[in-house]
Parts: structure tokens; C-alpha cells; sequence
């Protein structure tokens, strides 16, 4: 049995004439025979009473159409869906996000992309920079919302795609007390022999993180880590407790900037331009998902 027979043996039983079914099949009335005598041996059972000038269905038939009909109408449905998913326009797509990128506006970009491709499945991950470029890398992740890192060889870039999305000015948290907090601004230089809390997972070696190359960069030294914090609330408990001051991109902090203990400054480079991190969409160059393509044209 197969879709043509059932197409065929449908045709048959809407016309009750095997010539106008042959007809309306576009295939010979000997081939429509053919077809639907091959249908009956595989159901066993005899789908009409026919003559040579009648037509009718059985009470096996009348039951087999209505079947018929709805593998016929679900097959149909099943190509559409799967062309329609080789064109990117439903699927699954999993998209990661670094901590803390989602009090960025990702929210709406997620929102106006379902609207705009509602039989796209989206699933998300959130966790940190490296991770999540081993995840596009191992096919466990389609897309990556990340910062652009400062050592590209790390990451094994031939392999990767990527699309600018947007700079976020860099702030420095300090608690209120801290002798710096009275400045309208800071310099990388002001803040040799402060001791950092990092926005970092533990396992991730301190000389690798980009937030030190950074300030190594722009104010040649490497900070003293005293400690490395995953989420933002618990880093700001740290810095509002004087036990050190951070460096964070401005949508982090945004939440927390009512906190009377702590004091947020804008960082700014030598020239005084506002210093900033520069966030991407990354994805393996690769990757055979249509989704992917959809969604970076929809960005």
C-alpha cells in the first residue's frame, strides 16, 4: 500500500467509475484497475462490488475511505511541514545566551521572531561563553548570543560564523565607600592594584578571561582576581561588601543600579570615548539547519 493507491482507490469511490477516476488520475483505466486490486490483496478484503456497469462500494470500502482520507489529508500535511522545514520556516532551532544576556532586549528579538515564524520550535540555553561555543561546535546548540572575545584563536574560528549585534557600554562597580567612587568616570589606569571580582565560572583560568585582557590592553596590567562569581546578584553582594570591584557590561547592572550601596561608573578609553563590549551572534559556518539562516536574515 502506498499514497497513490489510496489517492486512486479515493478517486474510485467518489466517482464510482473507474474510467472518469482514470481520467481524473491522469492514468489509464487498466492502471487504475491494477492499482486498486493491488490495494484490495493488501487489505485482505474487497473494497467494491463492481460489474461492467456498476460501481459500489462495500461496508469494508465505506470504512477504508474514511481512513483513506485522513492518511491522504495527514501525509499531505506531513510534506508541507517538511518542506517548509527545509526552508527554515518551522523546525527547532536552540539558541544559547551568555548569563546575564537576557536582561538585554533578547526578550523582544525572541518575541518578534516566533511571531514572524511561529512553526519554528525555539529552545534555549543560557550559560557561559565557552561552553557555549563548544555546544555550536558539538552540533548541541544552533546559535550563540555572545561577546565577542578579545583571543579569536581560542575559539577555533575558521569554523564560525558570526553577525554584530550590538555594543553595551562597560561600567565599573565599586561599593560607596571605595575611594574612586566620587569620579563622574573611569580610566583603566586609575584602577592598578584593585583587587577585580570577575563575572567568570571558577574552572576558567583567570590569564583567559576577556574582561583581564581587556584592562590589560587598555591599562597595562593584569587585575588581581580575588574571586569569580557566575551570577550578577551574588557578584554585587560581593562588591557592596567592599570585598573587591567589578568590571560589567551596562545591561547587568541596569537591575541593580538602585542599590544604594554600590556605585556604578562609566569606563572610558584614553581618548574619553565610552568604553564598550561588543556582542555577536555566532554560529558553526556549517551548521545545515534552515532555522539558522532565518533567524540571522531576521536579525
Amino acid at each position: 500500500m502506498n499514497i497513490k493507491q489510496l489517492e486512486y482507490f479515493i478517486s474510485v469511490a467518489e466517482t464510482l467509475n473507474f474510467t472518469k477516476a482514470a481520467k481524473r488520475s491522469f492514468i489509464s483505466q487498466t492502471a487504475m484497475t491494477q492499482q486498486i486490486k493491488a490495494l484490495e490483496n493488501t487489505v485482505g478484503v474487497p473494497l467494491f462490488v463492481r460489474d461492467k456497469h456498476h460501481v459500489e462500494l462495500t461496508n469494508a470500502g465505506k470504512a477504508y475511505l474514511a481512513e483513506a482520507r485522513i492518511i491522504v489529508e495527514r501525509s499531505a500535511e506531513a510534506l508541507r511541514l517538511a518542506r517548509l522545514a527545509s526552508e527554515g520556516v518551522s523546525g527547532e532551532i536552540t539558541i544559547g545566551y551568555i548569563r546575564g544576556y537576557g536582561s538585554t532586549d533578547l526578550d523582544s528579538v525572541l518575541r518578534s521572531f516566533h511571531s514572524a515564524y511561529p512553526g519554528i520550535k525555539i529552545k534555549l540555553i543560557r550559560e557561559n561563553m565557552s561552553v557555549l561555543l563548544e555546544l555550536l561546535e558539538n552540533g548541541k546548540c544552533d546559535i550563540a548570543f555572545t561577546l565577542a572575545p578579545m583571543q579569536k584563536k581560542m575559539y577555533h574560528y575558521d569554523s564560525f560564523s558570526h553577525l554584530y549585534i550590538k555594543s553595551y557600554p562597560v561600567m565599573m562597580v565599586l561599593y560607596n565607600g571605595h575611594p574612586l567612587a566620587n569620579k563622574e568616570r573611569l580610566h583603566y589606569h586609575d584602577l592598578e592594584g584593585e583587587e577585580f571580582i570577575m563575572m567568570e565560572p571558577e574552572d576558567r583560568p583567570k590569564d583567559q578571561m576577556d574582561e583581564s585582557m581587556l584592562i590589560y590592553e587598555r591599562g597595562g596590567f593584569y587585575p588581581d582576581v580575588v574571586a569569580c562569581e557566575g551570577e550578577p546578584e551574588s557578584l554585587l553582594l560581593m562588591v557592596s561588601a567592599g570585598m573587591g570591584i567589578s568590571i560589567l557590561p551596562e545591561y547587568i547592572i541596569r537591575l541593580y543600579q538602585k542599590n544604594e550601596n554600590i556605585k556604578v561608573l562609566p569606563m572610558v578609553k584614553e581618548d574619553g570615548t565610552a568604553e564598550t563590549l561588543d556582542f555577536m551572534a555566532s554560529w558553526i559556518s556549517k551548521n545545515n539547519n534552515p532555522a539558522v539562516e532565518r533567524l540571522v536574515e531576521f536579525i
